[in-house]
C-alpha cells in the first residue's frame, strides 16, 4: 500500500502528548481552513478503512478540530430509494461541497465495489472498470480545484477482535457490534487484500491515499491530523500560486478548430414536409411515443433528452410536441439559463445530475452541459483549460448515464444564417414574439463563425457510438419537429428492445 504505516511503530502516545499535538494540529488545520474558504476552495476529505478501525471516531475528532461553520459530514450508508433510481455517482455528486465549504465522506464510491468485490458479485475485470471510472472521477474534481483528501484506516485482525469484545464488554457500547461486523471480521484477510489492491489501482500524484494505523486510536488521530493539516496547507500553497478557473476569455474573430471535419455542412438544409404530410406524421409520432413512454414508465426506464441549437432554431417548438406527447406525470422540462450562485459554486456538471429524472420518466434539458463548450466557450465564461477538458468530462457524464440503463439523446437543431436573420427580423415587428429577442442574439449573430467551429468541435469530439448526435434541418419548423419526435420514437424503442 502506499504510504504505508510503520509496522513496527508499537508506541502509543500519551494522553498528555495527545493534548499537546493535538492542539499544535488544529491550530494549523483550522488556519488552513479558513484559508482555503477564502480562496473558495472546497474541500472533501473520505474517511475509509476496514471495520474496527474507528472510522467514525475519527470522523468525531475531525468534527471537533475544524471549525463546523461550512463542514457537512455525510455517511453513505443503504441506498435510499430514490438513489436506487440514479446512477452510481449521484448521492456523492449530491453532497459535492460548495466552494468555499467542506465534506467529510463517512465511506464513499470506495465502499461498494470493496464489499461486492469480497461478496463475490463483482468479478477483478469490472472492478478495475469501476476503479478507472473512479479515478476519472476524482481527476475531475481536483482540475475545478477541489481539495480530495483520502484516507485509509489499517487494522490487523488481532486488534479488530479486541476492540470488538471491548465493545460487547461495555454495556453502553454493545449496540455497536451487529452481526455483520462478525461476518465481515471472519473474511478479515479478504478484506484486506481487496481494499489493498482498491487503494494500490487508486493511489495517483494528485489524488494520492494516506494509510493510517489505526492499532493505538491517539496515533491513529494524530496521523489522520498531520496528514490532513499538510495536505491542506498544500492546498492553500497551491492556490496562492495558481489562479483557480480565471477565464480565458474570447477575441472577435478568433478561430480555435480542434477538429477538421464540417459536421454542419453535411446537414440538409433544404429538406422540407409539406402540411398534410406533417400532420400524418406528427401525430403518428406522438401516439407511438406515448405507448413508448408508458412501457418506460413500467419497465422503470428513464430517458434524458438534451437540445441545442441556434437562437431561433426552433427548440421550444419541437420540445412542445413532445411534451404534448407524454403523459405530463412522466415529464419535465428544465431550461438552462445563466448558472445561479448556488450552482457557479460547484463543478459544472452538479446542475445537471440534480436534475435527473426519476426511473419510467422523461426530463428534458432546453439547453444543457454543453453550454461548457459553446457559449461558455465562446464568451469566455470558461478558461481555455476548463472548456478543453470538457469534451472528456462530457463523455464519462454520458456514459454514466447509459450505463445506469438511462435512454439518452441529445439533439442539434441547425438552421442557415440567412434563416436566422429572417427569423430574428420576423419576431421584432411580430407583438407575440418580441419578448423572444434581445440585444444580445443580435450581437451573438456577429460571432456565427467562432459558434459554427465550436459546434462542428462539440460534434466530433462527443458523438459517440454509444451517444451520437442527432443533427437536425431546422429551416422548415414542420420538418423539424417530425425529425427530432420519430428519432426520439427510435432511441426508446433501442432502449426497450427485448423487453
Amino acid at each position: 500500500m502506499p504510504n504505508e504505516p510503520d509496522p513496527e511503530q508499537r508506541s502509543k502516545i500519551s494522553k498528555a502528548e495527545f493534548e499537546e499535538l493535538a492542539f499544535a494540529l488544529r491550530t494549523r488545520i483550522l488556519e488552513a481552513q479558513f484559508a482555503l474558504r477564502r480562496q473558495k476552495r472546497p474541500v472533501i476529505v473520505i474517511i475509509g478503512g476496514l471495520d474496527g478501525a474507528g472510522k467514525g471516531e475519527v470522523v468525531h475528532r475531525l468534527n471537533e478540530w475544524l471549525d463546523p461553520r461550512g463542514v457537512e459530514t455525510h455517511a453513505f450508508l443503504g441506498k435510499t430509494s430514490e438513489e436506487e433510481q440514479k446512477p452510481r455517482f449521484w448521492r456523492y455528486w449530491m453532497a459535492t461541497p460548495a466552494k468555499g465549504r467542506m465534506a467529510i465522506f463517512f465511506g464513499s464510491w470506495y465502499t461498494g465495489p470493496i464489499l461486492r468485490r469480497v461478496n463475490g458479485t463483482l468479478n477483478k475485470e469490472d472492478l478495475l472498470g469501476t476503479l478507472e471510472r473512479t479515478r476519472k472521477h476524482e481527476k475531475m474534481l481536483k482540475d475545478d480545484g477541489v481539495v480530495l483528501v483520502k484516507f485509509w484506516l489499517s487494522v490487523g485482525r488481532r486488534t479488530q477482535e479486541k476492540r470488538y469484545q471491548r465493545l460487547i464488554d461495555g454495556e453502553d457500547y454493545r449496540w455497536r457490534i451487529l452481526p455483520l461486523d462478525w461476518e465481515h471480521y471472519s473474511k478479515h484477510e479478504k478484506f484486506a487484500s481487496v481494499a489493498a489492491q482498491v487503494v494500490e489501482a487508486t493511489n495517483t500524484l494528485d489524488n494520492p491515499w494516506h494509510v493510517i494505523s489505526a492499532r493505538h486510536p491517539t496515533n491513529r488521530d494524530c496521523g489522520v491530523g498531520e496528514a490532513l493539516a499538510t495536505a491542506l496547507e498544500e492546498a492553500v500553497k497551491e492556490g496562492e500560486l495558481a489562479s483557480i478557473g480565471s477565464p480565458g476569455g474570447w477575441q472577435l474573430g478568433d478561430r480555435q478548430r480542434l477538429t477538421v471535419r464540417n459536421h454542419l455542412a453535411q446537414v440538409d438544409l433544404a429538406a422540407t414536409l409539406d402540411k398534410k404530410d406533417y400532420r400524418r406524421r406528427l401525430a403518428a409520432a406522438q401516439d407511438k411515443l406515448n405507448g413508448l413512454m408508458m412501457k418506460a414508465w413500467n419497465e422503470r426506464i428513464p430517458t434524458v433528452l438534451a437540445f441545442e441549437g441556434w437562437d431561433a432554431a426552433g427548440k421550444g417548438g419541437a420540445i412542445r410536441r413532445l411534451v404534448n406527447a407524454i403523459d405530463p406525470r412522466l415529464v419535465r422540462v428544465v431550461s438552462v439559463a445563466a448558472p445561479t450562485k448556488e450552482e457557479k459554486d460547484r463543478h459544472y456538471l452538479w446542475r445537471f445530475w440534480r436534475d435527473l429524472p426519476r426511473a419510467g420518466c422523461m426530463t428534458i434539458f432546453d439547453r444543457s452541459w454543453y453550454g461548457r463548450v459553446l457559449v461558455e466557450r465562446i464568451e469566455g465564461y470558461a478558461s481555455d483549460v476548463e472548456w478543453r477538458r470538457a469534451y472528456a468530462e462530457i463523455n464519462e457524464f454520458e456514459s454514466q448515464l447509459l450505463e445506469a440503463g438511462i435512454t439518452l439523446g441529445k439533439f442539434w437543431i441547425h438552421i442557415s444564417n440567412e434563416e436566422q436573420e429572417r427569423r430574428f427580423e420576423s419576431r421584432s415587428t411580430d407583438a407575440l414574439k418580441r419578448h423572444k429577442i434581445t440585444d444580445e442574439d443580435w450581437r451573438n449573430r456577429q460571432k456565427w463563425s467562432a459558434y459554427e467551429d465550436a459546434i462542428n468541435d462539440m460534434v466530433g469530439l462527443t458523438s459517440t457510438k454509444e451517444c451520437p448526435w442527432t443533427l437536425v434541418a431546422g429551416n422548415d419548423k414542420r420538418y423539424a419537429r417530425v425529425h427530432v419526435l420519430e428519432a426520439a420514437c427510435v432511441m426508446l424503442e433501442a432502449q426497450m428492445k427485448g423487453l
